[in-house]
Order: structure tokens, then sequence, then C-alpha cells
């Protein structure tokens, strides 16, 4: 299904053929996961160029696809293509921004076509995702659900940052992950600012700001949530900074269905920043899309008019960063439908962590 929706999208672009080298796009529409492998594609042709290492594997994962062992020819990877095609192209469309310039100027030269961008075609089929897809971000942010209700009760006064995120990272994996979506941030008091800090050795202590953004991953597909908490009790400054965060969130949410531009989502949360008594702390961006990546297209931003279409999963994330105070982020994965947005990461969003 895949590999047709690919050439339907390689007609509406004009384009004769294909090489896919991202190994990510690669496993997409083959279902190869090996690191070593590249796809030809044609209106009459799927072919997956690999090495010894990987054909065994190629040929079981990727079965609607030839596969092609280019070592034992004792071919570049531009000898192959041009001893597979049955026909040469007068354009060979290619993912631009993961192909090497030493590769790139080789396939000039070994090829007796032109070279083009065809990121615009892969970036649109996964932005939309199907059942099975949807299937494992549902079970990556159910797991997550699960992990973090499990990891609150033990963040008490004393406990480290590594060592919180430690255990959370083994409830992951303990729970059904079959890896973590991207190295846990899980930071306390003011290290909270930094919005993409790593675990230390500082230990939590009474009224702390405690950030935690983390993900599971599921049949290559990833989760991301974040949430903020005080540990203790909330002063009247952190109450007030916390619930800037979460208007500004919620605000979001209520406003993101398919239709919206995702530079207009952004603006509704960085709005309610923008006007509060914090802007000065904003963070730049809402969110992204999710999927085999952790940041795919579209990005929730200001300058993207992508508008957003039933079946993207995307993240609402605003945050505030205040050096030397902390900061707050409160992050939801969710699903874009037509009517509104399903949220697929369902942890409450208490503001304070008991102490007892």
């Amino acid at each position: 299904m895949r590999l047709e929706l690919f050439r339907q999208q390689m007609k509406n672009q004009q384009a004769d053929a294909v090489l896919v080298t991202e190994p990510l796009n690669v496993r997409y529409l083959s279902g190869f996961t090996g690191s070593a492998g590249q796809l030809l594609i044609t209106a009459e042709q799927a072919i997956l160029i690999t090495d010894y290492r990987y054909i065994e594997q190629a040929q079981t994962q990727a079965t609607a696809f030839q596969c092609y062992c280019r070592d034992r020819a004792r071919q570049s990877l531009g000898q192959a293509i041009r001893a597979l095609l049955i026909s040469q192209p007068a354009q060979l469309q290619l993912d631009y921004d993961q192909v090497p310039v030493a590769l790139y100027q080789q396939l000039q030269q070994e090829l007796p076509c032109t070279l083009a961008d065809s990121r615009q075609i892969t970036e649109q089929l996964r932005a939309i995702k199907d059942p099975q897809e949807l299937a494992a971000i549902r079970q990556a942010a159910a797991i997550a659900d699960q992990a973090l209700s499990w990891l609150l009760p033990q963040l008490k006064p004393g406990v480290s940052e590594q060592q919180a995120a430690h255990w959370l990272e083994q409830q992951l994996l303990a729970l059904g992950a079959e890896a973590l979506a991207f190295p846990t941030i899980l930071l306390s008091g003011p290290r909270t600012a930094l919005p993409h800090g790593k675990p230390s050795e500082r230990r939590f202590q009474q009224g702390d700001w405690i950030l935690i953004d983390f993900g599971a991953q599921v049949q290559g597909y990833k989760s991301d949530m974040t949430r903020s908490y005080v540990l203790g009790k909330a002063s009247p400054q952190q109450q007030d900074f916390y619930q800037t965060v979460e208007r500004a969130q919620q605000a979001a949410l209520a406003a993101a269905k398919a239709g919206i531009r995702a530079d207009q989502l952004t603006e509704v949360a960085q709005k309610i920043l923008a006007d509060s008594a914090f802007s000065a702390y904003a963070g730049e961006g809402l969110g992204h899309s999710i999927g085999l990546a952790l940041h795919e297209q579209p990005l929730m931003r200001f300058g993207c008019q992508q508008i957003l279409q039933p079946g993207m999963v995307v993240t609402i994330e605003p945050g505030l960063y205040w050096p030397g105070f902390g900061g707050v982020r409160l992050e939801d994965d969710i699903l874009i439908t037509a009517e509104g947005a399903e949220l697929l990461s369902h942890s409450p969003k208490p503001m304070e962590l008991p102490l007892e």
C-alpha cells in the first residue's frame, strides 16, 4: 500500500525514478530495518540495494522489493543503478538532505541523468499516519503514561535527577518499550530552565521545579510527553508561572483541528505567553510531528504554513524558561481529526507533587 501511494506521489510530482537513502524512509516504504540499504523506485521497478551483511534480512523484510547485493557484483551505487534500471530516466530524484556531498558528486559522474530533490514526496506520505502507525504510537504513549504514573511517587527530596531518570527508563523498558524514544530529560530546580538539559547528580529539594520530558518506542514509532511539577507546595510566583503555560497549552489543544495552519496554531499559544508577565522567557515554537522520527514534518512554529490534516500526529508543548528560576513545559501528543484533536497522552497534570 505505501509503495502504491509513493508511486502515486511520484506521478503527481512527475518523477520518473527516485532513490531513497534515508534509513527511516527506507524502513517506512519497505519494512527493511538494516543500516545499509537504498531503495530504487520507478513506475515498473522496486529494488532494495544492500550488501552481503543484510541481503537475507532484506529478502525477509522487504517482500515487495527485488533485493540486490551490489558488493557481490563489485559495483558502486551509481553502477548498480545503471545496471538495474530497465530504462534510464531523464531525472533521478533523491533525498537531498540525507545524501553526502561525496555520494552526490559520484552519482553525478556515474549516471546519465540529472539529480533532483525528492523530500516532498516522502514527507507528505509520512505526515499522515495509517492505522498500523497509529496503533504503535498509541501503545508507545500508553507505556509512557504507565511509566510516569509509577515514577511520580518515587520523587522525593534527596533523589537525584540521574537516579530518577534511570528509574523511569527502566520502567519504560519493563512495560514493553523496545527502546527509549530519546534520552530522557529530567531536571530539577533552576536547571529546568534548560529546555534540553541532561540529568545531573543534583538532588531534589522541597519546593523544586521538576521537569520530565521522555518517550517510549514501539515498532520504531515514538511517543513524546513532558510534565512539570513543583515538589511540595508551589509559591504564588510558581503558580502564576505554571498556570501561564497551562493556559497556553489548553488554548492550543482546543484550537487544534484539520484545516488550521501550523503557524496559526503556534500563534494561539504564543499570544498567551507573549501577553503574560513572563513573555521574556517564552520558548519559540509549539511542537512537531512524531512518527518513526522524533521530529517530523510539519513543525509547529512560526513560518510553517503547512495545513494540518486528519491523521497527523503532532506535539503541543509550549514552555517558559527563566534562567535562575526554572522552566515549565507541558507536552502532549495529539491526533489531528476533522472535528478537532484526540489526546494520545493521558497523564494528569497536577502542579504539585505531594511530599508524603
